[in-house]
């Protein structure tokens, strides 16, 4: 289940299997983006799912559906735990390849995830997408998570480094490939699967969410730290990458309006892991440490 689909493997009487993706009829533009998106990053280099078939009309089904093929492994986060050390490094260099693949694309219109180059929902500075991802986050938190010291510390962050922000040249990045979304078979990235939107901005964001994520369910994400490295040189670079993965801690305490699953419970480990995350990348955010 994603923010507003689900997601299938079906078995088909062959004996193949295929992956399925229904979606709500009112978001069938993340399929053609996902359709759109695939040609343009196969035709670099990054492994992409093939499309096999799909209906944006509502026609065959009620609904938009979506047919890709099948690649072999499963999210990062699924598997991180059984990686080896020599695994997670190649999982790092996997990952940055893609990533200097993915900067081979062309600068986008502006910034934020857009469905195509020809989207016009996008921002005009990256700073204004950042405090899209807050406001949205903190919209749907309950009063007494708004009152948590690091929710200020993540406001005021946000305006203080806003000039490092708007900085940034709007370089295509994946923004949806964190922790989910990057599958791994054997030691190695085998597919970037969620590709209804490319971003454009810093291609720090995607990594701080995805450390955010791995720490929620284990005690380290050396693979990632290691990929975020050449970003993140300076005091200054590594406040906005403690900050990125501040923000996702929010995020992925928040219940999403499109969402299908709601947030981790509030007693679960993982809950509670992602509170003592947040406090703690903002603290560093807010003041350096």
């Amino acid at each position: 289940m994603g923010r507003s689909h689900f997601v299938f493997t079906v078995e088909l009487a062959s004996g193949e299997h295929v992956i399925a993706r229904i979606t709500r009829p009112g978001r069938a533009e993340c399929f053609a983006g996902f359709a759109y998106w695939r040609r343009q990053l196969a035709r670099v280099g990054v492994p992409v799912p093939r499309v096999l078939s799909m209906d944006l009309t509502t026609t065959v089904l009620p609904w938009p559906i979506m047919l890709l093929e099948k690649a072999s492994g499963d999210d990062l986060c699924n598997v991180y735990a059984d990686l080896t050390a020599a695994e997670k490094r190649g999982v790092a260099d996997d990952l940055l390849d893609i990533r200097d693949r993915v900067r081979s694309l062309p600068p986008g219109p502006g910034y934020g995830g857009v469905a195509n180059y020809g989207d016009l929902r996008c921002h005009p500075h990256w700073s204004d997408v950042l405090r899209e991802y807050f406001t949205g986050a903190i919209d749907q938190l309950t009063p007494s998570q708004r009152q948590r010291p690091a929710v200020g510390e993540i406001r005021g962050a946000l305006r203080e480094l806003r000039p490092e922000f708007d900085r940034i040249d709007p370089l295509p990045c994946l923004i949806d490939a964190t922790h989910q979304n990057v599958l791994v078979h054997e030691g190695r990235v085998t597919a970037i699967v969620d590709l209804d939107e490319v971003g454009f901005g810093d291609a720090l964001y995607p990594l701080g969410v995805a450390r955010a994520g791995l720490l929620a369910r284990g005690p380290e994400a050396d693979c990632i730290e290691h990929v975020a490295a050449p970003l993140c040189v300076g005091p200054v670079r590594r406040r906005v990458f403690d900050l990125y993965s501040a923000i996702a801690c929010l995020k992925m305490l928040a219940p999403s309006p499109l969402g299908v699953t709601g947030p981790p419970p509030v007693d679960s480990r993982i809950a509670i892991r992602l509170l003592t995350l947040l406090d703690a990348f903002a603290a560093a955010a807010a003041h350096g440490e």
